[in-house]
């Protein structure tokens, strides 16, 4: 006998449960809400963390009858009251201006068996109308998660093929309001395992899952794609395609709108439009640009050295590849914080492929976010950063990344409590991306919160112990805490795996906190060397200067790294590491350079 399954979304204090539709506070007590009310909270939940417009909460709300707007913004105004929060707090419900709402607070999906189900065997659906519990689902909100394809034969280019294919379908479905898809971070842990569709379903909290295997027999390329319905595991759909490698973008386009079909989802013209849309027509760029994305989502210096060389080849294909010079801006970005091309020369080559990428296409998340970046990294002009970062987020309500690079900027202004809640928000759109968890263990660095940072990077590293980052970043928390010992540990594996001058630069001020000055010394001396074969970023030396003491040194470094552009010199007001210097006059002029603070507060 199967047992019965109930869903339950977790936020806050507050527990939802679905099936005996109440929600339970404080002590397990139930919050007294009309039907309207708790419908409204359902559908937030539901598409949670996306726009919703009042126009379209209406629609869905109150289908068979014009109702005044009046009706929602009760519905919004007791639920608010019940949840315990005020009219402009925001904390669960974010009021987005002119447009509609957004839940904000982080949701938990839950699936519990709570006994036998006793529904008599002869009332179950027949295969003749096994489509009806999907045509009940598109009347909501259907969770789909992409799983990674596997992967048959040895053809070397299938893994970044087939990938790469996998994580467009994931973006291009993304869009479509009546679907939440699975995010990448998610389901890649699944990669390269012969799974059970239904049961990784269940762990994802899904309603279908769709597999894909791939083989290359010389030119033709082979897929079978099936559609699992994760509750009784039928197959809803499933099909085997044979086509040649350059009509990869055909075969995305039909697979996309093939999927949303199955899943009995109703598409607007501007919905059709967007899953058909092409940024390139050529499939050898296609390729390129896939190829690129693989290396990208490798997270290290190698990684977006060769993703950088991948979409300068998708560019030289096709001129016009607005997709491919975003990616390139951004990989620029990423690659610098890795301290190995002086930011005078990366910063430009940044700024040309974002600005190239917007007169291509100016509704283009990516770049805008690219933009962003490029005008907090390396000019500085902090009001023309956010206005970018704000218009890649309202382009892209569901961009992780833009997100997160958003708290970046937020901590730089030290507007803390801000940061975190964008770096929260990134976390639950990706909840398994090395670098949004990298990112959130170093905003708890900055926001003097040791011990969250550690537990936060311990537990990036749980997920992926080759993160080198990560690795940097834990060694740094330890050092602000005083755990010297630890601190130089972590830091010295980093060193060990790649020996860059960012992470000498770390190491030595690890041991000139820990005081034990000639090994720092030792380090200084290495960064010097290096310095006259190549580049070394001056932050970096003046790191180890202000841990010695000197801050003579310190400052004078610190201004070469003000003239070279270099990047780490931007949160400069809220870093922990230059502590010691700011009592002294030169620290505010150096901030006021920087434009982190007004003139008049000096």
């Amino acid at each position: 006998m199967s047992k019965r399954v109930k869903h339950i979304y977790e936020f806050g204090p507050f527990k939802l449960d679905l099936e005996e539709r109440r929600v339970l506070g404080k002590g397990n007590e139930t919050l007294n809400l009309a039907p309207k009310v708790f419908e409204t909270l359902l559908l937030l939940i539901e598409r949670r963390g996306n726009v919703i417009t009042k126009k379209e909460m209406m629609n869905v709300l109150w289908p068979d009858r014009y109702v005044e707007e009046a009706n929602l913004s009760q519905n919004i105004f007791l639920l608010r009251k019940a949840l315990g929060e005020s009219q402009n707090e925001g904390r669960y419900i974010e009021t987005v201006p002119k447009r509609g709402y957004r839940f904000a607070m982080p949701v938990i999906e839950i699936q519990e068996e709570v006994g036998p189900d006793i529904t008599p065997r002869e009332a179950e659906p027949t295969p003749d109308v096994k489509e009806n519990p999907a045509r009940r689902r598109a009347q909501g909100v259907t969770s789909l998660a992409v799983l990674p394809a596997i992967i048959e034969g040895s053809d070397p280019n299938l893994e970044y093929l087939a990938a790469g294919i996998c994580d467009t379908i994931i973006i291009s479905l993304a869009q479509l309001p009546q679907l939440n898809v699975i995010s990448r971070s998610l389901v890649s842990r699944y990669k390269g395992r012969e799974i059970n569709a239904q049961e990784v379903g269940r762990e994802l909290a899904a309603d279908t899952v769709l597999v894909s295997r791939f083989l290359s027999l010389g030119t033709i390329l082979i897929i079978t794609v099936e559609l699992v319905e994760v509750s009784t595991g039928w197959q809803l759909w499933g099909e085997q395609y044979h086509r040649s490698f350059a009509d990869i973008l055909k075969l995305q386009d039909e697979l996309a709108t093939t999927i949303s079909e199955q899943l009995l989802i109703k598409l607007t013209k501007e919905e059709k439009k967007r899953l058909g849309r092409h940024y390139t027509q050529d499939p050898e760029a296609y390729q390129a640009y896939l190829k690129g994305r693989y290396h990208w989502n490798r997270h290290c210096a190698d990684g977006y050295e060769k993703a950088i060389e991948c979409f300068l080849e998708a560019i030289a294909l096709d001129p016009s590849y607005a997709l491919a010079y975003s990616a390139l801006a951004n990989s620029y970005v990423l690659f610098d914080f890795y301290g190995l091309v002086p930011p005078l020369e990366i910063g430009p080559k940044a700024k040309n492929a974002a600005m190239n990428a917007l007169l291509l296409d100016d509704t283009l998340a990516e770049a805008h976010l690219a933009l962003a970046c490029v005008k907090m990294m390396y000019e500085r002009a902090w009001s023309e950063a956010e206005r970018e970062f704000l218009r890649a987020i309202e382009l892209d309500p569901n961009y992780a990344q833009a997100r997160n690079w958003y708290s970046h900027f937020l901590m730089a202004m030290g507007r803390i409590e801000e940061s975190l809640t964008q770096s929260q928000l990134a976390l639950k759109l990706d909840p398994l991306d090395d670098s949004i968890n990298h990112y959130l263990g170093w905003h708890y660095i900055h926001a003097r919160q040791f011990d969250r940072a550690i537990s936060q990077l311990e537990k990036t590293l749980a997920n992926n112990p080759e993160f080198f980052l990560a690795r940097v970043t834990l060694g740094m928390a330890y050092v602000q805490k005083a755990e010297f010992e630890k601190g130089i540990a972590e830091l010295t594996k980093a060193a060990e795996q790649d020996r860059l001058p960012v992470v000498l630069g770390f190491l030595g001020h690890a041991y000139g906190m820990a005081s034990e000055r000639d090994a720092a010394l030792q380090i200084l001396e290495e960064l010097e060397d290096l310095a006259r074969r190549t580049y070394v970023p001056p932050y970096s030396i003046g790191l180890i200067h202000a841990a010695l003491g000197e801050q003579d040194e310190a400052f004078e470094w610190f201004e070469k790294a003000y003239a070279a552009q270099n990047e780490w010199l931007n949160w400069l007001k809220v870093t922990p590491e230059v502590d010691s210097l700011r009592a002294d006059p030169r620290f505010t002029t150096l901030c006021r350079k920087l434009k982190l603070i007004p003139d008049q507060a000096a």
